[in-house]
């Protein structure tokens, strides 16, 4: 039998399951087509499993759907079980049915791999983590520099039979131009954990890397880089601050559909503070001001201590396989997107709490962010729609909005 290669980030090692169930309720769970194969025999042998698997809605494609429309009673541990939308198969005691019965490898590749993301590739299974698990996005405290094991020992996880993305061989990447890619997510990790600059500069110069990568100028990137000292740096450093540029873009995402279907009730609460503390479809230089006046106050003070959040959270963006996925550029405007919200919204709950940022807040709110657009991929083509409509698909833009330092 050949034995599984796996190339395992240290944050992933050490994520263990609360067994929360909040990956149960209100999401759609997708069941593969062989996953609903084997349900289909259980039903046969087991009257009850079979009564539960009434509760999905097959697809032409031999999948189906988890129809979540009922209420389970019961409570375990103060976590509530009794809401809608909850997943059919959960039982009372806030376990599933189908792992108690049957083991962890009867569970859809859905199930098992949430909320990791894994992908296959010449090094082996790479698996990343999704924050929209609370569990997971605690592990974005680590202070330590993320390290990566290959073939950890004693490592092993259930099999999967289709739901992960792969990254094909040498040919296969030059075909869609990402011949130098493992290169690339080498350099952009090591930019964001280069801690001699903070968050803001490694943004900056992670945006002045991929433009030169947007024609696969690897050579014009190495050349970039050689000639990189404390003199750009420090001119990074002394952008202006351009907090209406920011307001407006934030505008413009937070009026956008993106948001239509949100069901997530803290990321409604977070709205509700942004228009309390700022109003931001209200876009005048009053509103600019008071963002620039908290972000001094309660945010820029607590900067050091947040860092290695940010820092965290995007090496696991880049190890995801983002700017594989995505065009290089497309990849960098989705990081700026995130870190613009996150930090709004960060900034917003200090504001209203009369309190300084520290790793709990931040934490808190990617999380939130996490579970209403950024744990599902068909939210990110939304996103770039509304950037390129807005106009905000260019670099020095982009940059604009990472700068809020007023020196």
């Amino acid at each position: 039998m050949i034995r599984k290669k796996f190339l395992i980030p240290d944050y992933v090692l050490n994520f263990k399951c609360t067994m929360c169930t909040e990956c149960c309720k209100r999401w759609q769970i997708n069941f593969d087509k062989e996953t609903v194969k084997k349900y289909d025999y259980f039903s046969t042998l087991d009257e009850d499993f079979a009564a539960m698997l009434s509760s999905i809605k097959k697809e032409k494609d031999g999948g189906a759907i988890v129809k979540f429309n009922n209420k389970v009673e019961g409570n375990r541990e103060g976590i509530d079980l009794t809401e809608a939308d909850v997943c059919p198969f959960l039982d009372e005691e806030g376990l599933c049915t189908i792992q108690r019965k049957y083991g962890i490898e009867a569970l859809s590749d859905t199930c098992k791999m949430f909320p990791r993301g894994i992908t296959l590739t010449e090094r082996g299974y790479e698996i990343s983590l999704t924050y929209a698990c609370a569990a997971a996005a605690e592990t974005l405290k680590k202070k330590l520099p993320i390290e990566f094991y290959q073939d950890p020992k004693n490592f092993s996880f259930p099999s999967l039979h289709t739901q992960y993305n792969k990254i094909g061989n040498l040919l296969e990447r030059s075909k869609v131009g990402k011949t130098n890619y493992y290169k690339i997510e080498e350099l952009l990790i090591n930019i964001m954990q280069f801690r001699d600059i903070d968050i803001d500069t490694r943004l900056i110069l992670t945006g002045m890397i991929i433009d030169k990568l947007k024609d696969g100028d690897m050579d014009g990137v190495k050349r970039y880089l050689r000639n990189i000292d404390q003199f750009l740096i420090d001119q990074f450093n002394s952008l202006p601050a351009k907090p209406v540029i920011i307001m407006g873009f934030l505008n413009n995402i937070i009026a956008s559909k993106i948001w239509i279907d949100m069901s997530e009730i803290n990321m409604k609460e977070l709205f509700q503070l942004a228009y309390q503390q700022f109003n931001p479809l209200n876009n005048s230089d009053s509103q600019a001001d008071r963002l620039l006046e908290a972000y001094n106050k309660y945010y820029r003070v607590g900067i050091e201590d947040i860092n290695h959040i940010y820092e965290n959270y995007f090496v696991n963006f880049i190890f995801s396989k983002k700017f594989y996925t995505h065009k290089y550029m497309d990849a960098y405007f989705l990081m700026i997107f995130f870190y613009t919200l996150i930090r709004f919204f960060t900034i917003c709950r200090c504001l209203a709490e009369k309190r300084k940022v520290d790793e709990n807040l931040v934490v808190a709110v990617i999380n939130t962010i996490e579970r209403s657009i950024g744990h599902n991929v068909t939210f990110y083509e939304d996103i770039l729609d509304q950037i390129k409509k807005g106009g905000y698909n260019r670099l020095p833009y982009m940059i604009s909005l990472v700068n809020l330092k007023l020196e």
